[in-house]
């Protein structure tokens, strides 16, 4: 066999070149309602001068989104808070920043900030340059952190893996004490067809997310026109709210913003492992056939087994594990501890399509944990 059939036998899973690291964080800092005004009404002013060009506007949610800095990866927004508990207002600005974009403004979209000090070093310079002799406060350190997102891309060098990977992973159960949240749009159709390329679970201190990454980026427009986009990127994410990253700070008895970005930056490989291994059972994603011949060989009672089996057939269909179970509940099959019995096995209850290239595909915690480790090969039909 020539080495060209072989490499049509082989599909490949990698790791993006960053590996683990930060794509986004978000700085805030408290405002007194004459430093609020005092921002606002100079951004509004130089937008007047520049006759038509919208740097700054009003959201319908309530805060002021200031684009002047998008460019290079900053956008800011400005919120007032009318009445809190103690019945004063409340001013505070957000800066929600793509640091790969602030160190390198011409960069893709899809890359993520590489893993080094430097990257924090260079980090710290671009801040200070861009918001120098600007309205804005340009010292990082007086700021605090009210958001980090730790992430990871994978690479997958065939279509036909790839898709059916995402479509399976769609329709995984919410995890225990999370929720799970749908991609929202005024357009229900263009909400429904990208919901089907994400997944995103929430909890009161951080979402877990995994999503495709080149969908993503064609849908919001954020392929440069030089830019030839590299298909079938899977991402990975936490998104880590102010209550994490205090604990974090606690723990660590560090405050600074620059020494928490590198601390986490240096533990995103360990924390994306723990959170979703925690979160998700270590099963394959197999076709039924294989499924059935499991599940009849497994050794549970014969109302268990059916209940497995009923739960697969249903997937073939169904959208989602959470939607599964809730029929078969509504019709008075008992649906209790069916998902720990197809973790025994090692098996997803979700199904690959009939005929499939392959025999199985990882599940979310197999290819997160396999990654970390180097490429991850597998034979395709």
């Amino acid at each position: 066999m020539s080495k060209r059939t072989e490499s049509k036998k082989t599909a490949v899973f990698e790791l993006e070149p960053e590996g683990f690291s930060i794509h986004t964080f978000e700085l805030s800092k408290r405002l007194t309602g004459y430093e609020y005004q005092q921002i606002k009404n100079k951004l509004y002013c130089d937008q007047e001068k520049k006759k038509g060009k919208s740097e700054i506007y009003k959201l319908d949610s309530g805060p002021h989104c200031c684009t002047k800095f998008k460019e290079n990866g900053v956008r800011i927004y400005l919120e007032h808070n009318q009445g809190n508990e103690q019945g004063f207002d409340t001013y505070f600005m957000r800066m929600v920043i793509n640091p790969r974009k602030l160190i390198e403004p011409g960069c893709s979209y899809l890359g993520i900030l590489p893993p080094k000090e430097s990257s924090i070093e260079k980090l710290d310079k671009g801040f200070r340059k861009l918001f120098k002799g600007t309205i804005f406060d340009n010292d990082i350190e007086n700021y605090y952190l009210s958001r980090v997102d730790l992430c990871t891309n994978i690479h997958c060098d065939s279509n036909k893996l790839f898709r059916e990977l995402v479509r399976v992973l769609r329709k995984l159960p919410t995890p225990p004490k999370y929720e799970r949240r749908f991609y929202r749009h005024e357009n229900k159709k263009k909400a429904n067809r990208y919901s089907k390329h994400y997944l995103r679970f929430c909890c009161g201190t951080h979402e877990l997310i995994i999503y495709d990454k080149t969908y993503q980026i064609r849908e919001k427009n954020l392929v440069f026109a030089y830019e030839r986009l590299r298909e079938g990127v899977l991402r990975y994410e936490i998104h880590c709210e102010r209550a994490y990253i205090q604990q974090v700070e606690k723990k660590s008895n560090a405050s600074d913003v620059l020494d928490i970005l590198w601390l986490l930056m240096n533990e995103s490989e360990n924390r994306l492992i723990e959170h979703f291994s925690r979160c998700f059972s270590d099963t394959k994603f197999m076709r039924m056939e294989e499924l059935e011949q499991r599940i009849k060989e497994s050794g549970f009672k014969k109302e268990r087994r059916q209940a497995m089996l009923e739960l697969a057939n249903r997937l073939q269909r169904m959208q989602s594990v959470d939607k599964a179970l809730a029929k078969m509940q509504k019709a008075g099959v008992d649906t209790s501890g069916v998902l720990d019995r197809f973790s025994k096995l090692g098996i997803s209850p979700i199904p690959l399509r009939k005929n499939f290239c392959a025999e199985s595909l990882p599940g979310p915690v197999e290819l997160l944990h396999n990654i970390s480790e180097g490429e991850m090969a597998m034979s395709i039909t």
